[in-house]
């Protein structure tokens, strides 16, 4: 969270209302002038939320100088678990333009084509996810959907998927047989799955109840996001069972009402945010690891070479039936031809470390400010901005930028904490106070940020202030576009105790 108001961070372009992509027309006037190209506005289904599509958005938008925009609901189909394939669907029949659907739901609708990105330890790192995204593999798979009346457009990256012990360790074969596994529906990872002696039973998960489970297969960050970690006990941090890949699909009427220009912009952007992606992506889950590491309630557990060679081979009847279909067989073996000898990114390395450990007590070394004299500014507030009122006033709808803010300031330095149930971010730096004037440079930012806009280090903003009684209003100076609600003080003094429970700061940020 930035403040309220502000515009930092990634978000999928909204623009309201449907036009018709049959509306493109000419771009000279009859004076023999220029006109300005039409704006295209494309319905999309996305069934992922705005995070991971955002920078495939935003390269659309930018390709195309803004003729070519996205709208359509943050997260469409939240807590169903078949809105996946009814996502499909609705673009199959025209209720939709363009549908962005995981690689695990295509199977369920006939489509084999992605099959080998989604078979169990095949593409087992994000380095290897890149690698076969910038091949010629995409457009092979993409091929598939045509006989839907679906046009593919591409594949962007997603995270890698791991077991998650709640009653057991999730690691050898044997630690699966006779539980039951909650997982996103996926014809694959049933097959995977029920070869584990697991039995799987579909979950939309997004805040669903999981404790009826024995496990669950999920991303780290999404574990951290729905503050799983009250039921989940571990993690399995060097099994990938497959990455969350995202398929672009247009229906075929709309693709073909589009210039060639509009096309190759929609396929071009895909693989130019590859890159991008798979870094933003890998940042997600090291903040999750960092969060759930700061809140010590699971444990990161790993399995070892034995182990690993043990779920391989019970996977053999899962890769015996994918390689019936031809096609399938030959994806398998390009993707193991493209990992041979790939290592892993570095930032795919996740567990507790001290970097992402519960902090102690700050040392010497620590980033805190030297106290200051105690001031008229200092105590302890909140505020409360609504999903309505954020939805009015934040035109690039940052979840980051609503919910419930708890704010400690006190001899120089402070600390913050926003929470709703998308995101949930802290904050914390030094401020200064000179007369009806305040500066605040922060130290730190971090937390569950779905659209990467909490506050980070070296930001400085700058307000005027006043308070009359219990109540704080402020003016933005710098930058001029941040503003805030009126805050309401719970104490006169800094205390630590109405900070989130769910997102902590470090403990270095709380020392008055």
């Amino acid at each position: 969270m930035v403040t309220y108001g502000a515009r930092s961070g990634m978000v999928v372009a909204a623009v309201a209302g449907l036009l018709a992509v049959a509306g493109c027309a000419d771009t000279t006037d009859k004076a023999g002038g220029t006109k300005p190209a039409p704006v295209v506005v494309l319905q999309v289904l996305n069934t992922r939320g705005a995070q991971e599509v955002q920078p495939y958005a935003d390269r659309v938008t930018e390709l195309s100088g803004g003729t070519l925009r996205f709208t359509g609901d943050e997260k469409w189909g939240r807590g169903s678990t078949t809105a996946e394939v009814d996502a499909i669907r609705a673009v199959q029949a025209g209720k939709a333009d363009l549908a962005v659907v995981p690689t695990r739901a295509w199977h369920e609708v006939g489509v084999s084509s992605f099959d080998a990105l989604v078979a169990p330890l095949a593409v087992d790192s994000m380095a290897l996810q890149a690698k076969v995204l910038a091949s010629d593999l995409p457009a092979q798979m993409l091929a598939g959907v045509t006989p839907l009346g679906l046009t593919g457009i591409g594949i962007l990256p997603g995270p890698m998927r791991k077991p998650a012990g709640i009653t057991r360790a999730l690691r050898a074969p044997s630690d699966y047989r006779g539980t039951t596994i909650g997982y996103n529906r996926s014809a694959v990872a049933d097959r995977a799955l029920h070869a584990l002696g697991a039995t799987p039973v579909a979950s939309a998960f997004e805040d669903a109840d999981i404790s009826a489970f024995d496990g669950i297969e999920q991303q780290v960050s999404s574990v951290a996001g729905n503050e799983y970690d009250g039921s989940v006990r571990t993690i399995t941090e060097n099994v990938n069972l497959w990455p969350r890949s995202l398929v672009v699909v247009g229906n075929t009427t709309v693709m073909q009402r589009l210039t060639d220009q509009q096309t190759a912009w929609l396929r071009t952007a895909a693989g130019d945010v590859l890159d991008r992606g798979v870094q933003a992506i890998m940042k997600q889950d090291t903040d999750g690891t960092a969060f759930l590491c700061r809140r010590a309630r699971l444990q990161f557990i790993t399995v070892t070479p034995g182990q690993a060679a043990q779920l391989r081979s019970a996977f053999q009847r899962v890769y015996a039936w994918l390689r019936q279909n031809q096609q399938t067989s030959r994806f398998l073996d390009r993707v193991a031809a493209l990992g041979a000898g790939l290592r892993p990114f570095p930032q795919e390395s996740l567990g507790c470390t001290d970097a992402a450990a519960p902090a102690a007590a700050p040392s010497a070394a620590a980033p805190t400010a030297t106290a200051a004299a105690p001031t008229g500014f200092d105590g302890t507030y909140q505020v409360v901005v609504t999903e309505q009122e954020w939805r009015k006033t934040d035109p690039e709808h940052h979840p980051e930028n609503w919910g419930t803010y708890n704010l400690v300031f006190g001899r120089g330095r402070f600390a913050f904490t926003q929470e709703n149930r998308d995101a949930c971010t802290w904050a914390y730096g030094t401020y200064v106070v000179t007369g009806q004037r305040v500066v605040w440079s922060f130290l730190d930012g971090g937390g569950i940020a779905p659209t990467n806009a909490q506050n980070k280090a070296g930001e400085e903003f700058v307000y005027s202030w006043n308070r009359y009684r219990d109540t704080m209003t402020l003016k933005a100076i710098s930058p001029p576009d941040v503003g805030w609600k009126p805050w309401h003080q719970l104490s006169a003094t800094p205390t630590g105790s109405h900070l989130s429970q769910k997102c902590p700061p470090p403990a270095q940020a709380v020392t008055w």
